[in-house]
């Protein structure tokens, strides 16, 4: 409830109109004829202007993110410095994730042993190259209407011996933002990775490049003979297609990109181009930095993301990706529901920064 009160006590700051030594002061604002009129009138907007750029604070008050986490296969005590965590979000995805899961699954089994090795020199554990990497699948149920916990219930049944598979349910649906947030916080693996129940994004192609370029992110921050694993994250990116996608996307949809990324550079980051593509990896420390301290719940999480490893000094590297444009996505609406999403996206950074700014969100070391 303290967090609230400083949100509703900053509401009123933001919106009064006020000179010093006035009791109300709104006939002060304006002195040209019907000025008090007026006044109420441009008071009356200040405060919906600041009411909707905080509401995703007062509405995200830390809680709330009630869910049930079932263990379909494995062992609830997986080894942290032997498993990958793969942490999946979805909503209504009874049609699309059993096509992921069938490309992830047989990739990450086909290629376990080229990943192992990878994975270790990831986490600079040189003598642990006998034992095979291990899978901790992690499918966050975000409040679904459809069969999507069938669909895990079913597949956990088809997981490879010593992997785990958790299904997290949440109580109600929360947002893309708590989905992800709950999941990491529920993973132990020594590295984390954030991927789409779509599939948009290749994993024979991305999960070697983000495990690569964590490589040389880390190798920076240690020493060659150090096991040390420092808090970091790599972004798969989808910067590099962007001359393609304009060639195939509507005027309205290239405006609001480039707007968006032009608003990410100024409120978030210049360091990453792209910070909506679903498919992100993090190291353990990280996990527990960034997802304590995230609060936006829906799209526009990986921006705060962004603003939070900037603030706490968490390396942070982008790297491209494969990615393709798969049926059925949440945003294939309309265009004024686009533009209405887009605002909404960016109403949600302006609250990031001012938050921060006014002490409002407190960062947790």
């Amino acid at each position: 409830m303290h967090q609230r009160s400083k949100i509703i006590k900053h509401l009123f700051l933001f919106a009064a109109l006020i000179r010093p030594g006035d009791s109300l002061g709104v006939d002060h604002v304006l002195t040209f004829p019907y000025s008090h009129c007026l006044s109420c009138i441009v008071v009356g907007a200040l405060v919906f202007l600041t009411c909707y750029i905080f509401y995703p604070a007062y509405t995200n008050i830390e809680g709330g993110l009630g869910c049930a986490t079932t263990i379909l296969a494995g062992d609830k005590k997986s080894d942290q410095d032997n498993t990958l965590s793969l942490v999946i979000p979805a909503y209504n995805e009874a049609e699309r994730l059993p096509i992921m899961l069938d490309a992830t699954l047989k990739y990450l089994n086909t290629n376990r042993k080229d990943l192992t090795k990878v994975f270790r020199g990831v986490g600079g554990q040189k003598g642990y190259l006998s034992e095979l990497i291990q899978y901790e699948f992690i499918i966050v149920n975000d409040g679904s209407t459809d069969d999507t916990d069938s669909v895990v219930q079913k597949y956990a049944t088809n997981i490879h011996s010593g992997d785990t598979v958790k299904l997290i349910s949440m109580h109600k649906n929360v947002g893309k933002g708590g989905a992800v947030k709950a999941g990491m916080l529920q993973s132990s693996g020594q590295l984390c990775l954030m991927l789409d129940a779509d599939g948009a994004t290749d994993i024979s192609d991305g999960l070697l490049k983000v495990l690569k370029e964590m490589k040389g992110l880390i190798s920076k921050e240690r020493s060659d003979n150090s096991s040390f694993l420092p808090p970091a994250a790599v972004f798969g990116s989808r910067a590099h297609l962007e001359d393609n996608s304009c060639a195939s996307r509507s005027k309205i949809r290239t405006f609001l990109m480039h707007a968006f990324h032009f608003f990410v550079t100024t409120l978030c980051s210049s360091r990453i181009k792209d910070t909506q593509c679903g498919f992100k990896l993090f190291t353990r420390p990280a996990v527990v930095l960034l997802f304590t301290n995230l609060h936006l719940r829906r799209w526009a999480f990986d921006t705060e993301v962004v603003v939070i490893a900037e603030n706490l000094n968490i390396s942070l590297s982008e790297v491209g990706v494969i990615w393709r444009e798969i049926d059925g996505s949440k945003l294939d609406v309309d265009k004024i529901t686009l533009a209405l999403v887009s605002l909404g996206m960016l109403r949600d950074m302006v609250c990031v920064r001012a938050c921060y700014l006014l002490g409002i969100w407190k960062l947790k070391r």
